[in-house]
């Protein structure tokens, strides 16, 4: 029996090339939507194992006349992480317009199942850790564009699987823009970097949890045995680390201390956020497998041999 065919966004990015790569190992075939300005490094290797359609130049409803789609994985994000007027507009067509009307074709089709993709900072995360339940106060307009897109997903969730993962502080191998290789970068190339007073603790969940929880919930809507429901999963490791404690890591990992600076407390960031992930592993079967050590120890061979992009 064939596996299923699944349409891919964000597969250019760093979370989605990872995706990408372990569904075509995997045997499913993959659909991918891009822009015209997606830079192709990350999945350049892949070449010519998946089909590409450009959606700055076919339309959604066009590209699912012309492929039979079973599942939608939704990774593509315009991701801001403060509040910048300008952008608005922007943020808006990338993360509410964009995948509404992919979900709006997608039904219209009878797919199986769309996975999507949210973030922790939909939560009020006054208290820890933070599960399901756990009352909404986006913390920024990113935010509340991925809520605004949920609230639309939801009223798709009688006719298809809808599962959406809230991620916590993804970091990994391919990853340009976040903390960890910021760190890396600096560390390796003995460069000093400036810090808060580094007590804030986040949750870090490394790239190939993250895929191997996204393939959990391909392989739980490919059964084809569970009915039509809307699912929120907290994806995380569920242990809170310090950037202090991240710094002494990716240290030892480098095998030298960083040349740093220690500020004073962020009065705009969220003091410490983690994840209670007891309903992943009780419905998807999944835990995480990477320690901090493991995931940042890999991260760091990778920088070391392939150089930031």
């Amino acid at each position: 029996m064939s596996k299923p065919t699944v349409l891919l966004t964000g597969a250019t990015g760093f979370l989605g090339s990872h995706l990408l790569e372990a569904l075509i190992q995997q045997g499913y075939s993959v659909v991918v939507l891009k822009r015209t300005a997606s830079s192709l490094w990350r999945i350049e290797h892949l070449a010519g194992q998946y089909k590409s359609y450009d959606v700055d130049v076919q339309s959604i409803s066009k590209i699912f006349e012309h492929e039979i789609i079973d599942i939608v994985i939704h990774m593509a994000t315009l991701y801001r992480k403060f509040d910048n007027g300008n952008e608005v507009s922007e943020m808006l067509a990338s993360n509410v317009t964009f995948p509404a009307e992919i979900v709006e074709a997608a039904s219209r089709k009878g797919i199986k199942g769309f996975i999507n993709t949210g973030t922790f900072f939909e939560y009020d995360c006054s208290r820890q850790p933070v599960d399901e339940s756990t009352s909404i106060a986006p913390f920024n307009f990113y935010a509340k564009t991925k809520l605004a897109f949920e609230s639309i997903l939801k009223t798709h969730s009688d006719k298809m699987m809808v599962n959406t993962f809230r991620l916590f502080s993804p970091y990994g191998e391919k990853d340009n823009q976040k903390l960890v290789p910021m760190i890396i970068q600096k560390a390796l190339e003995g460069e000093v970097i400036e810090l808060s007073e580094g007590l804030q603790k986040i949750d870090l969940i490394y790239v190939k949890d993250i895929v191997s929880a996204y393939m959990k919930a391909v392989e739980r809507i490919s059964s084809g045995t569970f009915p039509p429901e809307y699912e929120v999963f907290n994806l995380g490791s569920g242990v809170p680390l310090s950037i202090r404690d991240i710094v002494s890591i990716v240290e030892q990992k480098v095998g030298k201390p960083l040349k740093k600076t220690w500020g004073e407390a962020s009065k705009i960031d969220i003091p410490i956020a983690y994840a209670d992930i007891t309903k992943l592993e009780r419905i998807l079967h999944w835990k995480p497998e990477y320690t901090a050590l493991q995931g940042i120890e890999n991260t760091v061979s990778f920088y070391q041999k392939e150089g930031m992009k």
